[in-house]
């Protein structure tokens, strides 16, 4: 079967499950050409596959493959359209694509092997990081915000090489995946992706909230308001797990987070006594 494009929509790929490493999103499940595309917080989008040429691979993917052209594409909206392009592999158990991150494969596996991934993963209740542990010394405790983009989780993770502060990466909350980002990553932003995933008890009750904030999240990305009610409930459910994780820690701490709006960074303060929030990136280096 040919579709209005010219490419093909009968799948080359098997039926079942394709594990992600690199990518933000941590599996796709197939069903022909149409698949659910999986987060670590369970959250699940639609995803439309076509097969067919969709020209030339970038290089990296291109030597690892060993195949120059695409031959998968792989869409979804999250308030808007995204699309990524994709090798796939002689024996169709893997997807090989390019991002942000780097390079991305997605691995079929078989039933019992996708039971033993999902067991694995970082404990919600305490998650590692590289930091002291030191409950008796509470001290500073930054909220760095601002819009995407101005530089909140670099300057969380300059302060946590530098000066030893716990850098907490608000983003990973969302994602249910283990906030702590190491001090020697590249690019921190990026770097939350390749997290942990969190298991252990809570973390449904976790689920529920973050699936709600997505909601609002991609609701936002569609050009809407933020939803007043979803966003205290999820920054809520953040501040509690802040507050506890600061408790079992102590030291000095950097959350790197979007609010929206002062009504909403009022609305977030009286949860976390000594918060800081820092607005402006100017404001906040001439702090240092």
């Amino acid at each position: 079967m040919v579709d209005e494009e010219g490419k093909s929509s009968t799948s080359i790929l098997h039926d079942g499950s394709y594990f992600a490493t690199g990518s933000w999103y941590s599996s796709i499940v197939v069903k022909g050409d149409t698949a659910l595309m999986m987060q670590p917080n369970g959250t699940a989008l639609d995803m439309k596959l076509k097969f067919g040429e969709f020209g030339e691979a970038d290089p990296d993917v291109a030597e690892t493959t060993g195949q120059k052209f695409y031959d998968i594409k792989l869409s979804f909206c999250f308030g808007k359209e995204f699309t990524e392009l994709g090798v796939v592999s002689e024996d169709r158990l893997r997807i090989t694509t390019k991002n942000d991150i780097g390079l991305s494969v997605l691995d079929w596996m078989s039933e019992e092997e996708v039971a033993t991934l999902e067991a694995k993963g970082d404990p919600i209740e305490a998650p590692p990081g590289p930091y002291k542990i030191q409950p008796d010394v509470l001290g500073k405790f930054l909220w760095i915000t601002g819009g995407a983009g101005v530089g909140k989780s670099t300057s969380a993770q300059l302060l946590s090489k530098m000066h030893g502060y716990v850098y907490y990466e608000g983003d990973c909350f969302a994602s249910c995946r283990n906030p702590y980002i190491p001090p020697d990553v590249q690019n921190p932003s990026l770097a939350q992706f390749l997290q942990k995933p969190l298991i252990g008890e809570g973390l449904e009750e976790r689920r529920e909230v973050c699936k709600r904030g997505n909601e609002m999240f991609g609701e936002m990305m569609a050009g809407g308001d933020y939803d007043k009610v979803k966003a205290e409930e999820y920054y809520e459910k953040m501040c509690e797990d802040i507050k506890r994780e600061r408790k079992r820690i102590g030291g000095d701490w950097s959350i790197a987070g979007v609010t929206f709006g002062q009504e909403l960074r009022n609305f977030i303060s009286p949860f976390l006594d000594c918060v800081k929030l820092l607005l402006r990136m100017r404001k906040m280096l001439s702090m240092l």
